[in-house]
Formats: structure tokens, sequence, C-alpha cells
């Protein structure tokens, strides 16, 4: 372990503790921050129901806080006081970043316009993208489901006194957009927001270009001519922020809910 890859581990040891208090946050008996009368989300939920932005924003920040507690267990073992062990995969934690940066980000999506209309159409968005992916796993195991006609009926009747076009409901909203979005309201910026994703989801991927490009490694012999032998190893920069990058979108979507059920406002 070099001094940079200690410093890295104590700093995300450190950041990493904020999960256990979002664990006991959604654990909790009183359930999560209810939109209280007249606050943006309480009316959002009321143009969009049974879709509520609220829930859809509550349940991306609960998935990113169980892939940042799963990233701490599988990271750090505490073999008494004092006592670390750090255990650095290839691929795995990859995925446990590239998680809770996704759905820290859809969270912020969600909750980051000014313009309720635009709230309720990224929701509804979302609801489509969902109901096609589960149509086509019903298709899989021959299981007969609610037209989908139907149900973009029912959508699009929520968005036609806006002035919406109901078209715009069968846009499927991407990973990219949403961490692009996430990282513009964040010091690291949305180049590096997505630069991170990207190389996460490459390796959570197991590309080859990504396992020989983004992981620490040594260069061997050539088992053929032209064809090195490479060994690598877990690349510590790369975890480590990518993963400080992820809490720091989780501790947004936070606060914009928070803020969103209180009636403030406004994503800064």
């Amino acid at each position: 372990m070099t001094p940079d890859e200690d410093r890295l581990y104590r700093t995300l040891g450190d950041a990493l503790g904020v999960a256990s208090e979002w664990e006991d946050l959604a654990g909790s008996p009183a359930g999560p921050p209810r939109p209280e009368e007249g606050s943006d989300l309480a009316a959002d939920d009321v143009r969009a129901h049974p879709y509520q932005v609220s829930h859809a924003a509550w349940q991306a920040f609960l998935a990113s806080v169980s892939h940042l507690g799963c990233l701490r267990d599988s990271l750090f073992e505490w073999d008494g006081p004092g006592k670390v062990t750090v255990r650095v995969h290839t691929h795995g934690q990859f995925s446990l970043v590239r998680g809770a940066l996704e759905n820290a980000s859809r969270a912020i999506w969600l909750l980051e316009s000014g313009d309720g209309d635009e709230r309720v159409l990224r929701r509804l968005r979302l609801e489509w993208a969902e109901v096609n992916a589960q149509a086509e796993v019903r298709e899989i195991v021959g299981q007969p489901g609610r037209p989908m006609a139907d149900r973009f009926d029912e959508l699009s009747a929520m968005v036609r006194p806006t002035g919406i076009d109901p078209a715009a409901i069968r846009r499927k909203p991407g990973y990219a957009t949403m961490v692009k979005a996430a990282g513009a309201l964040l010091p690291a910026g949305s180049a590096m927001h997505v630069l991170i994703w990207r190389m996460c989801s490459a390796l959570a991927h197991g590309d080859v270009r990504a396992t020989v490009g983004y992981t620490a490694r040594n260069v061997g012999p050539e088992v053929s001519p032209g064809v090195p032998q490479v060994q690598v190893t877990g690349n510590v920069p790369l975890l480590a922020n990518g993963a400080l990058i992820a809490i720091e979108a989780a501790r947004l979507a936070l606060g914009m809910y928070r803020r969103r059920c209180a009636g403030v406002g406004g994503p800064a």
C-alpha cells in the first residue's frame, strides 16, 4: 500500500460513515420525511397519483445508500480497535460506485427543476420506461399484462392539462443525462461525474479495454508475439474518488428531497 493509497482509504472510510447514518434514516420507524401540505412534492404527488414523485425520488436515494453501504462492507473489515483490513476488487466494487452515483443522480434529476410540470413529466417518463421493461419480462415468462396503450393513455391524461405533448412521456431517460445533471450542481462538475460513471460502468461490465486501461497493472512477458501478460489490481484512486463523488450526490439528493418536502424548493 502506497502512502497515497493509505490516505485515500482513510478519506473514503471517514466519508462512508455517513452511509450508516442514512441507513438508520431509511430504517426509522417514522418512515421517510413526508411532503408537507403546500410543499412542492405534495403538489407533484397529487398531480402524478398514483406515481408519486416523492416515492420515486426517495426510492432512488435509498438505492444509492444501499450501494454505498455494500461498498463500505465489502471494502473495510474491522479486525479490532484501530485495525482495519482493506480489500479492493478489480471489478465488483466499481459496480457499487456506479449504482450509488446513478441512483443519487436519478433522485437529483427528478427533483432539480423548479417547474412542477417538468418534475411530473420526468416522473412519468420513468414510469413509462419501467412499464416497458416490465412488459418485456412478462413477455419472456408468458404472463399477460395490461395493454400498453391503456397505460399510455392513463399517463397522457396527467400531462395534457399542462399543454405538454404526451409524446414526451415516451422519451426514455438515460443515466448519462441524469449523471450530467447531477454533476452540474456539484463541485466536481458534469464532465467529471460522467467520466467516473463511464469508467465504473466499463469495469462493471468487465470490458477488456477497461480492465487493461482503467485498473492498476503490471505488464509481464509476452505470452505470444505482441500479447503481453498483464496482472491487474483494483484502481484505488478511481474507486475512492468515484465513491466520494457518489456520496456528495446522495447528500445533495437528500437535501433536495427535504427542501421539496418543506416547500422551500430550489436546487441550491
